[in-house]
């Protein structure tokens, strides 16, 4: 599709601020805190979480930013065979694996902050013992889910006889396996079940446990100062921005694979909102989850 000047301005502009941003913040904390790793301090199990999300954030605004940025840019069939397999692999699998850790993320918080004296009690301390077996099976079957990715995808041809799996102004999908949309389907929707209860029991958890709190403590205390307070606000608000921008990709993809393909705006859109989530996490994780996690991490 041909774009103006202007446009293709504001697009790449756009796409390569929304790249070259998220991708430095998301670097930036994985770094501090493999520094961390390797200046022998001790960081909680949370923090290791929240470590690969960034990773895995970065590997997402790659994938997606960059290819878009040299298409606004008028790069045409820039990617072939194994360009098309490799971009879209690492892109479905960074996809996969940010919605799984994320719910690993608030199982594990969930249950983390939870009273010792509570039914979850030996639970916590079974899970802690597991937390790195859990993020390595989460690894580990995102990368075997997303196979079908790299043998469906080729390089740009000139037929139009093609799928709409991918975004097809970057490569074809010739065929998916019914399969592998179930699997994908089932993992994403389960990975949202445990985020939207386990952030809903924390939030319930520490309304409590703040209400205990301000029994025993002078008025004075600010409830703002309590650490419970702060860990609210971010689960809520790391939480609420997740579903919020999946919800917006889960459309435009809908819209994009069964009303308007050829649409001038929509893909440009359904990718930057896309790219939304990875950007702004970084700064919702640095200022405050960094001092909750101390607070709430296991002993």
């Amino acid at each position: 599709m041909n774009r103006t000047f202007p446009e293709i301005i504001f697009l790449g502009t756009m796409f390569l601020s929304i790249t070259i941003v998220g991708t430095i913040a998301n670097l930036f904390f994985f770094t501090f805190h493999l520094l961390n790793v390797f200046s022998g301090h001790k960081i909680s199990s949370l923090t290791i979480i929240f470590t690969q999300l960034t990773l895995v954030n970065s590997i997402m605004l790659i994938s997606k930013g960059v290819p878009q940025i040299l298409h606004v840019l008028g790069w045409k069939n820039f990617l072939d065979d194994i360009g098309c397999k490799v971009v879209f692999y690492f892109r479905k699998l960074s996809q996969g694996l940010s919605i799984t850790l994320t719910g690993l993320l608030c199982a594990f918080q969930a249950i983390t902050i939870s009273f010792s004296n509570s039914r979850w009690a030996e639970l916590k301390v079974q899970l802690t013992q597991h937390i790195t077996h859990s993020y390595l099976f989460c690894w580990g079957l995102n990368l075997l889910i997303e196979i079908p990715v790299p043998v469906s995808a080729r390089g740009p041809r000139s037929s139009n006889n093609f799928t709409n799996a991918f975004d097809n102004v970057f490569c074809i999908s010739e065929h998916i396996m019914d399969v592998y949309l179930i699997m994908t389907t089932f993992r994403n929707m389960l990975c949202l079940g445990i985020m939207v209860l386990a952030s809903g029991y924390m939030v319930l958890l520490l309304h409590k446990h703040h209400q205990h709190i301000q029994k025993i403590l002078s008025t004075k205390h600010s409830p703002s100062r309590h650490p419970e307070i702060r860990a609210t606000q971010t689960i809520l608000l790391l939480m609420s921005t997740f579903v919020s921008f999946y919800a917006i990709d889960l459309i435009f993809t809908l819209l994009l694979s069964y009303f308007d393909q050829k649409s001038h705006w929509m893909l440009p859109a359904s990718i930057f909102f896309s790219l939304c989530y990875p950007t702004i996490s970084p700064f919702l994780m640095i200022p405050r989850l960094c001092r909750s996690t101390c607070n709430f991490s296991t002993k």
